[in-house]
């Protein structure tokens, strides 16, 4: 059964393989501050996905990456993850949490599902519309 845990510094060559969107530097900080969680399964030799998330505003969690092996997908995984990620969120006093998808992603409907409703969007210049989504935990 995949189980969640933080991330650590023996997690960062994964990591850079496999989150392109940060440099290493920032992967190696974000680790450092236990703002990395990881789906793991003991037959696995890797990680099963990763969450990432930072502060907005410097209070608010917000989930920055939600990725889960393309060979698992569809399992359940990228909930369990999300999940985890919220119960933690909860457990450190956080009534609320939030995430953005573009507008063109399907990940928007796996949020909606979770329980995220949308609460505004902004545009980039020749980007589909980023929607911002909020949940409420308490």
């Amino acid at each position: 059964m995949p189980l969640t845990r933080l991330a650590g510094s023996d997690d960062l060559e994964f990591l850079v393989r496999h989150d392109g969107h940060v440099s290493s530097a920032e992967l190696e900080a974000v680790v450092g501050r236990d703002r990395v969680l990881l789906m793991v399964e003991e037959s696995a030799p890797e990680p099963l996905g990763w969450l990432r998330w930072g502060l907005f505003w410097d209070t608010v969690p917000f989930m920055n990456m939600l990725q889960v092996v393309p060979t698992r997908r569809g399992q359940g995984l990228g909930r369990l993850l999300v999940e985890s990620w919220e119960h933690r969120c909860l457990g450190a006093g956080q009534a609320w949490v939030l995430t953005s998808t573009m507008s063109d992603e399907r990940a928007q409907h796996f949020y909606r599902h979770l329980g995220y409703r949308d609460v505004g969007a902004f545009e980039l210049p020749g980007e589909a519309p980023e929607l911002l989504l909020r949940k409420d935990l308490a």
